[in-house]
């Protein structure tokens, strides 16, 4: 049946809101499965007592060295193929290297389908962002987008509560068996995304022409020319669009070397909520169900700071009209308080009580996660994206070097030395602070 020929047809279909449904969906999963590692790994350990810390620390980093490679590559592919096949494809290898944790003997086998799932998930985002972009038209895509990515976060707090608390809590399954039943909804999710997907809305049987002109209107043409020049007149020439301009002056080199040192530092310590906090409850003698419930409530604090933290700084800048020190100011607080927390976190008796701190932490720890962002458009002008891409690989490249080092600091010093870790990084990362200045750009406006 064509479904363009169904109802009106003076009304638009829906079939964009499909597309964003399964954006949603990809997001959402990719999140669950990427905290999955996380909330198995004290089991994987037990089951294989020859990993040392320093082992499962580097098992952590092959997802981030390849999802680091993968990036731009994998956009290449979204770009050259377009988003039905690459989605589909990327969905399938990425849930099939799930499972494949599970049935994979030997550390480098280990590494090889940890490096697959992170090369699989590198060209998600990129194609998620063309789909967005693609299907719906400007005057809503960056609300799509925003829904889409916090879809992604809304994924990764149900992992413990998935996996912990009902798979292997509720209902006793190990976490082999966990891992392989977490594939059954990515298989059943590309084929989805295969059938329902198109790389433009013109290619779409579903969709009416209504909806089509809705997602993506022809343009005007532009009156004749003959009637707007005279004779004699020389005729149009187009103007070129200006090319972005580099602007690399000390003050804005010192600031951008200060943001990719800061953004290495927030990304290292932000490792220890995704790889090392339910093998921190495992610890503290909690059960799987009381982990699946308790591992979420950082990760909302986090929400709930990141949200706070975007109102906060435009309040500043409005209030005092000085965009630097307002951008300054919340990053900087948000991160010393962060350490602050941390340190105090690891001294109380309890495991419950370092929890409920440990959400106090994120709270402040993302609450400048918006003005982070928000400096690095400030500082990117009209090369923002670029600059963006430069960053976010400096920060996979200090969640790659987390691993190892958090390994080590647990083998050595027990859990203080982790803490003690995040909060050093933490530090850090409000010191780089004091010498970011936003307003200085990179690239020309």
């Amino acid at each position: 049946m064509d479904h363009s020929q169904t109802g009106d047809a003076s009304r638009p279909t829906r079939v964009r809101w499909l597309i964003f449904g399964l954006a949603c969906a990809a997001s959402w999963l990719l999140y669950l499965h990427r905290y999955a590692w996380g909330n198995v790994k004290p089991f994987f350990k037990d089951d294989h007592p020859d990993f040392t810390a320093v082992d499962l620390g580097w098992l952590d980093s092959a997802f981030l060295a390849t999802y680091a490679i993968g990036q731009i590559p994998a956009g290449v592919l979204g770009d050259r193929f377009g988003p039905r096949v690459t989605i589909a494809a990327f969905t399938l290898v990425w849930s099939l290297a799930v499972g494949g944790v599970a049935w994979t003997g030997g550390f480098w086998g280990l590494v090889g389908a940890r490096g697959a799932f992170g090369l699989a998930q590198a060209g998600a985002y990129p194609v998620i962002s063309k789909m967005t972009r693609t299907w719906f038209p400007l005057s809503i895509r960056t609300t799509v987008q925003g829904v889409v990515t916090a879809m992604g976060r809304i994924g990764g707090a149900c992992a413990p509560v998935i996996v912990l608390w009902l798979l292997m809590g509720r209902l006793h399954f190990s976490w082999q068996d966990t891992l392989m039943i977490l594939t059954i909804p990515g298989l059943i999710l590309a084929v989805i995304l295969w059938i329902a997907v198109r790389n433009a809305p013109s290619e779409h049987p579903w969709m009416n022409e209504a909806e089509k002109e809705l997602v993506d209107p022809k343009p005007t043409p532009p009156p004749a020319e003959s009637a707007a020049i005279r004779e004699g007149d020389p005729p149009h020439q187009p103007v070129a669009e200006e090319r972005p301009v580099l602007l690399l002056t000390p003050a804005s080199l010192l600031s951008f070397a200060m943001m990719l040192l800061y953004i290495f530092a927030s990304t290292f310590q932000d490792q220890f909520y995704v790889n090392w906090l339910p093998s921190f409850l495992a610890d503290k003698g909690f059960d799987k169900e009381t982990m699946g419930l308790l591992a979420p409530w950082p990760l909302v604090g986090g929400a709930v700071g990141g949200i706070f933290g975007g109102f906060l700084n435009d309040y500043l800048i409005r209030r005092t009209g000085n965009r630097r020190w307002s951008r300054t100011g919340v990053a900087f607080i948000g991160k010393f308080m962060a350490a602050v927390l941390v340190v105090v976190s690891i001294q109380a008796d309890s495991g419950m009580t370092t929890m409920v701190v440990l959400v106090a932490v994120r709270v402040f720890n993302d609450w400048s996660l918006p003005t982070q962002w928000a400096a690095v458009t400030d500082m990117g002008g009209r090369a923002a994206a670029t600059v963006f891409g430069v960053v976010n690989t400096v920060g996979a490249v200090g969640g790659v070097a987390a691993g190892p080092i958090f390994g080590y600091l647990k083998q050595e010093y027990d859990w203080p030395g982790v803490f003690y870790g995040v909060a050093a990084m933490c530090v850090f990362a409000a010191m780089t602070w004091l010498f970011i200045d936003c307003t200085k750009r990179v690239v020309s406006d």
